[in-house]
């Protein structure tokens, strides 16, 4: 279910990106060599950044506009960061990198191609102590950012569960993570704490919950959720009074929170989104579309 738009590179913006990098460097020259533009001060970069975007995006009006995660690009002269974007039912997020002289703006974000793209990738998940399914040690790790309210991901956690988990048994493990759509799903944050309560209490628990909440999703509300998960726990082998306990003071909230930093980190803007030993995949996507980056990912081991 998508929420946000993410910036993808075409060819043209490529050339977009070399010819920004050669006309500054080329500015420079045509200058004196030495004679370059004022610093502005980040504040008045990060206002023009702000003007910009207002004037060129599509926003609505109301939205709220923020500037995150503000750092160097790892290129000189350049620094990059996000514009995140919320109207109240929909968020976006909008990488770019910016001159430090607060004149050049591209968007998208730096890539250094002398390193390995997927091991990047995965060295921003973390997977200690999160939920499997499949075996520990399998060579391709499967990594889920699901909301328990979205229909897409309802459909695609029986795609895994049916057809692509049983045909590479000892191969391929799913891990799931909590990405709920606040926005959108009015109980999708609840069920996710839920869902975390009851990995406290196990893998296995874990598991039942997480197919009984995308099997009943159209019957859960806001207000029968509570008993909904209770329901579910004596059948799933929990600690009914416990999970409870945990529910009520909203005792995991603080591992949804991580898991969404996680997936925003990742730039994760729709469910389901999946990385495949690093490779994304977006969307309730066919049983086909993992086979074939498994099996790609099994051919080079």
């Amino acid at each position: 279910m998508r929420v946000g738009g993410a910036v993808s590179w075409s060819t043209v913006g490529r050339f977009r990106w070399l010819f920004a990098l050669l006309f500054a460097g080329c500015a420079a020259q045509l200058h004196g060599g030495s004679s370059t533009p004022p610093i502005a001060s980040r504040s008045a970069t990060e206002q023009r950044i702000l003007d910009y975007f207002r004037k060129t995006a599509v926003i609505p009006p109301a939205s709220n506009l923020q500037i995150v995660d503000w750092k160097s690009a790892g290129v000189p002269g350049w620094n990059q960061a996000m514009l995140k974007i919320d109207s109240g039912f929909r968020s976006q997020e909008i990488n770019f990198v910016v001159s430090e002289d607060g004149r050049y703006l591209i968007r998208g974000e730096v890539v250094d191609l002398t390193t390995d793209p997927l091991q990047s990738v995965r060295e921003k998940i973390d997977l200690k102590g999160q939920p499997i399914r499949g075996a520990a040690d399998a060579p391709v790790t499967i990594v889920e950012y699901s909301d328990f309210q979205c229909p897409f991901c309802a459909k695609a956690s029986q795609t895994l569960e049916n057809d692509v988990l049983p045909a590479y048994l000892g191969k391929v493990r799913l891990v799931h993570k909590n990405f709920p759509l606040t926005q959108i799903h009015p109980w999708a944050q609840n069920a996710a704490v839920a869902a975390e309560c009851a990995r406290e209490q196990g893998n296995d628990g874990y598991w039942k919950l997480y197919d009984a909440l995308f099997r009943q999703q159209k019957t859960i509300t806001p207000i029968n959720l509570r008993e909904k998960v209770l329901d579910v726990s004596g059948a799933a082998g929990l600690d009914r009074q416990a999970l409870a306990k945990c529910y009520d003071g909203k005792a995991t909230a603080a591992q949804v929170q991580a898991d969404l930093a996680e997936g925003n980190a990742l730039g994760v803007n729709s469910t389901p989104t999946f990385f495949v030993n690093g490779r994304r995949l977006a969307g309730a996507v066919p049983a086909d579309s993992f086979r074939n980056v498994i099996d790609q990912e099994l051919g080079q081991r």
